[in-house]
């Protein structure tokens, strides 16, 4: 998926930064995903306008992308004899990606148990906001992260889902700023 390509190079350059001992990518084959317009660039993702939001399934939802992603995780993990993965999901994809939620960690972590590996989300309480503001203090350069569903080159569209979820964190973190 060319278009998420700086994604992938954003990747690298955190793996170097934060001195990640080996950086993997694995390629898919685009055909398990085709039915979602975050894979298939013949059909459109949804665009959002300032506080306007889904109703129910997302159509850059892909199916199954978590556990799949999570699933060769867990193999390489194991392979590797890595007992923790991390994931970044935070309280706000739980809300149109039941793949992102509490439920399904529990689920995964339930059916890994007998290779003693886990998956942690220390992030899926937060709000996007907050995750901003977490990283704000970690010194986190945002910059050189991106979360957006069709980046063009390494700009974000700023109409999708991703996007109008991110910007409204930061209007939210300016506004408290101001007072």
């Amino acid at each position: 998926m060319e278009k998420h390509a700086i994604e992938l190079e954003f990747a690298r350059d955190n793996a170097k930064k934060y001195t990640v001992i080996e950086h993997k990518t694995i390629q898919l084959d685009s055909q398990l995903f085709s039915s979602s317009a975050l894979v298939d660039s013949n059909k459109q993702l949804s665009a959002y306008k300032d506080g306007e939001k889904p109703e129910g399934e997302e159509n850059a939802y892909v199916p199954y992308k978590n556990l799949v992603f999570l699933s060769m995780a867990l193999s390489l993990a194991e392979s590797y004899i890595i007992n923790d993965i991390y994931v970044a999901f935070n309280r706000d994809d739980c809300v149109n990606f039941w793949d992102c939620t509490s439920a399904f960690l529990s689920q995964l972590n339930t059916i890994s148990e007998h290779s003693k590996t886990q998956v942690h989300a220390p992030l899926i309480n937060l709000t996007k906001k907050e995750v901003v503001q977490l990283a704000k203090k970690l010194d986190v350069d945002l910059n050189r992260t991106i979360s957006c569903y069709q980046p063009y080159n390494d700009m974000e569209c700023g109409v999708c889902l991703s996007c109008l979820v991110k910007r409204e964190a930061f209007i939210e973190i300016k506004a408290e700023l101001k007072k």
